[in-house]
């Protein structure tokens, strides 16, 4: 016989009936004003309440677009789930194409989610920063997954990748894999790592306007953009040994030369 689970208390239930209902004017608040002048007394006042009593609710203002940070990385990362799982397995292009417009419809549809999000610093420490911490590698697990199956599939010498990558990235990428508890190798995550930023750099300049008028809707061009970056990593073509790599005086470039070719045309 199934467990019959404890009604929630009256008192609980009231109290996130009206977290919800700050959020969501602190929402409004962000889509009219941006996140730089969002007040808890503006959201108080909005409210019909005093300000002294929102505290009960939220500790400050920097807790409340904290919270609104987790709900829209949580919101983002179920679509892309979503997505993912409805993708064919054995697709990894196919699949990958499924999550990248997936990702591309939610900022669309999520503008002020999204300039939130992506638009500000990634809140840190403390229980709702842990949230938001964990609501973003949701995220990014379901973009990473994609291309660590298509590396899993032989599809990638990331081997190949790593030579192209100076040594001290090597490291850096190394480290970043441990942080996570990844066992990707550093050609891997200089992979995964390029179709990241491929991805977020087409849609931030999409959704703050930056993408010519002329090209009105971007879709087909976004979806060449993100076959591109998948393809150029299957093909893995990179120098053995990055330009200027001997030269003891050359400074350390963020990535070397095989993933910033694999986000080229």
């Amino acid at each position: 016989m199934a467990a019959v689970s404890s009604p929630v208390p009256r008192r609980e239930r009231l109290r996130r009936a009206t977290l919800d209902e700050i959020k969501q004017t602190a929402h409004a608040q962000l889509a009219e004003l941006g996140p730089a002048a969002l007040s808890l007394r503006g959201v108080a006042r909005a409210m019909g309440m005093a300000p002294s009593a929102l505290y009960r609710y939220v500790d400050s203002r920097e807790v409340l677009l904290a919270e609104l940070t987790a709900d829209g990385f949580a919101s983002l990362a179920d679509a892309l789930e979503a997505a993912f799982t409805a993708g064919d397995p054995h697709d990894h292009l196919g699949r990958w194409l499924d999550v990248a417009r997936a990702h591309r419809h939610w900022a669309l549809d999520h503008a002020v989610e999204y300039t939130l999000i992506f638009g500000t610093r990634v809140p840190e420490g403390g229980f709702v920063g842990t949230r938001v911490a964990a609501e973003l590698q949701r995220s990014v697990t379901v973009l990473f997954r994609c291309m660590t199956e298509a590396i899993e599939a032989g599809l990638v010498d990331t081997g190949h990748v790593e030579a192209g990558l100076t040594p001290t990235m090597q490291v850096r990428l190394r480290a970043w894999a441990g942080d996570h508890g990844v066992a990707i190798d550093p050609g891997g995550m200089a992979v995964c790592l390029a179709a990241w930023t491929q991805l977020h750099g087409f849609l931030s300049l999409e959704s703050f306007g930056h993408l010519p008028p002329a090209l009105e809707d971007p879709a087909d061009l976004f979806d060449r953009q993100m076959i591109d970056v998948f393809t150029q990593a299957c093909r893995a073509i990179v120098p053995a040994s990055p330009p200027g790599a001997d030269d003891p005086t050359r400074p350390d470039r963020t990535v070397g030369s095989g993933p910033a070719r694999m986000g080229g045309r």
